[in-house]
């Protein structure tokens, strides 16, 4: 039955006009010119939250948003603006993109680009444009973006209310969460690119400088971290499993686990909606 609504939905958002159209903009980060594309929703509440959209290492801003856009209208139609990052590369107008999770990926990482130096200018200017609710904003990414959220929470001027990592890795370093900042975390079992458990000869191999953590103990790592309480566990159609912790800040730790779905965009988790799961996220956090 899941699966079926979960169907209908997307069909549905795929013919709703929840959005205006999109503005492709830039700021300056540092002495670097960065764009990013903005979608308004077509009926904003004010102030407006804002959701920052970051690729997977080897994407771009006009890539993922083609491909989002279920979770585009799922947002915007919810009244959140969605801004889809873009990350660096060698030259001006290449689409391989990656960010700088310190331990991944290529150019970015190697450059020590400030990427938190960025969202802090993309939320400068939708707050110019938008009047920006600036005690909601999130953050999602995929993969090598998934790893970036993780690790500029800490750093960002404005911090952000939650973060929701979508098949991506924290390292052994990682640094300190904020107590207000929340945390929904998504990874397949069957994930062959960046492993569920943490094997290092997985395919993400050759883009990492250092091993990731596996998603159990990326889990227990984060909670640490956060000084979270003891998780609560549930069940979903098709084998998904999810814990919740609740944690300092009035913020919580959920960590999702799908049996299949690979390292794909956006995540497939039979019977559940990432969409849906992640706005409902961005809803409690108050």
């Amino acid at each position: 039955m899941r699966c079926f609504l979960a169907a209908a939905f997307a069909l549905f958002a795929a013919a709703m006009p929840a959005s205006a159209d999109p503005e492709t903009l830039t700021v300056m980060a540092g002495k670097t010119e960065r764009e990013f594309i903005l979608y308004t929703p077509a009926t904003a509440r004010s102030p407006v939250p804002l959701v920052l959209v970051f690729h997977g290492g080897g994407g771009g801003d006009d890539w993922m948003a083609n491909k989002s856009r279920v979770l585009t209208r799922t947002l915007n139609e919810a009244g959140y603006a969605v801004a889809y990052m873009n990350g660096s590369a060698r030259r001006d107008g290449e689409k391989l993109r990656t960010w700088n999770a310190v331990h991944c990926c290529a150019y970015a990482a190697k450059k020590k680009i400030n990427d938190a130096a960025y969202a802090d200018a993309v939320i400068e200017e939708a707050d110019r444009r938008l009047d920006i609710d600036r005690t909601r904003i999130f953050l999602m990414g995929h993969s090598n973006g998934a790893m970036l959220s993780y690790r500029i929470a800490g750093q960002m001027k404005t911090t952000p209310r939650g973060i929701a990592p979508i098949s991506g890795a924290i390292f052994a370093d990682q640094p300190d969460v904020p107590d207000r900042t929340a945390i929904f975390m998504y990874h397949a079992v069957d994930d062959e690119v960046l492993s569920y458990d943490g094997n290092p000869e997985d395919k993400a191999e050759r883009w990492r400088t250092a091993p990731h953590v596996g998603f159990v103990k990326a889990e227990a790592k984060l909670a640490g971290l956060k000084n979270c309480g003891a998780p609560v566990a549930s069940g979903f159609d098709g084998g998904v499993q999810m814990t919740e912790r609740a944690c300092p800040g009035s913020s919580s730790l959920v960590a999702v686990t799908s049996p299949s779905g690979g390292h794909e965009w956006p995540a497939n988790a039979p019977g559940y909606s990432i969409e849906q799961a992640v706005l409902g996220f961005f809803e409690r956090q108050r």
